[in-house]
């Protein structure tokens, strides 16, 4: 039970069905732009292998070639809008392709669904009734369907733009968790057994990642960081009176050869050499 128009450039339906079977929506792709409007039904929408919940009023937008699928939650009415078009439906009209940003101007499976509060001003659900009363009253409802989705793409932009600067906020907090969980485990570490996979492991990003956090933050690679800071603490304690040998061990240094040429090295001195305190 339900309604479809199909028009030049784009197509219009709403669907009513009670315990839809979930076998009968399978994961697809097409060539031009989807945008649903969910009302009822205990389901869940498929977008790029992300799950998205579905809530009464909330909008799913789907580009060219992003796959999607329905997938069936439990049983109970299931219905819902969906207006498919092309760009060349808008531009017929003079509306620049611009506003289509919320669909283009994000990754695969990113930001594909709005709901219902994040709009202002303006009632998703509404406009979708409201072409179905145009299509169903009107002989050629084209028109009435581009320029009410125009002004439903300018409410989704919108909140395309808002909800873009709520992620980067959230992802610029959750970097700054991970610089300084980064930190705090090479520095707690610095002595004992470190490597750069044990640290890649330990803060879940690759190894490549972490050295790339790292020049950020210090300026130089996690290995180079250790070194300097083993040498530091081994000159600190060879200050205090600890011999050489017995100090680059306590700093973590296996290899006493390998510590007294790079001790030289970075410092133009013999190890021992530094004065007591």
């Amino acid at each position: 039970m339900g309604y479809v128009y199909n028009g030049s450039e784009l197509t219009f339906s709403h669907l009513k069905k009670t315990d839809p079977d979930g076998r009968h929506y399978p994961l697809h792709v097409h060539n031009d732009y989807e945008m649903l409007c969910f009302i009822s039904g205990n389901a869940s929408y498929l977008v790029e292998g992300r799950e998205y919940v579905m809530s009464k009023g909330c909008l799913m937008l789907m580009r060219p070639a992003e796959s999607h699928r329905l997938k069936v939650r439990g049983r109970g009415q299931y219905e819902r809008y969906v207006i498919n078009f092309t760009p060349e439906l808008l531009s017929g009209y003079g509306i620049s392709p611009s506003i289509l940003s919320a669909f283009t101007d994000r990754e695969l499976g990113e930001s594909n669904q709005y709901l219902a509060g994040e709009f202002c001003g303006i009632e998703p659900m509404g406009l979708f009734r409201q072409m179905e009363q145009e299509c169903q009253c009107l002989d050629n409802p084209r028109e009435a369907i581009a320029l009410n989705l125009a002004a439903l793409m300018c409410a989704v932009n919108t909140a395309f733009r808002s909800k873009q600067s709520r992620e980067s906020m959230e992802a610029e907090r959750e970097m700054n968790a991970l610089d300084r969980a980064l930190m705090d485990y090479v520095n707690q570490n610095l002595t004992g057994e470190i490597s750069l996979e044990a640290v890649s492991e330990y803060v879940h990003v690759s190894p490549s990642q972490v050295n790339r956090i790292f020049k950020r933050l210090t300026g130089t690679s996690v290995y180079d960081y250790v070194l300097t800071k083993r040498l530091v603490m081994a000159q600190e304690l060879m200050a205090n009176g600890e011999g050489a040998m017995a100090a680059s061990q306590k700093c973590g240094f296996k290899d006493y050869s390998s510590f007294y040429r790079l001790y030289k090295k970075r410092t133009g001195s013999f190890p021992g050499t530094a004065k007591r305190k």
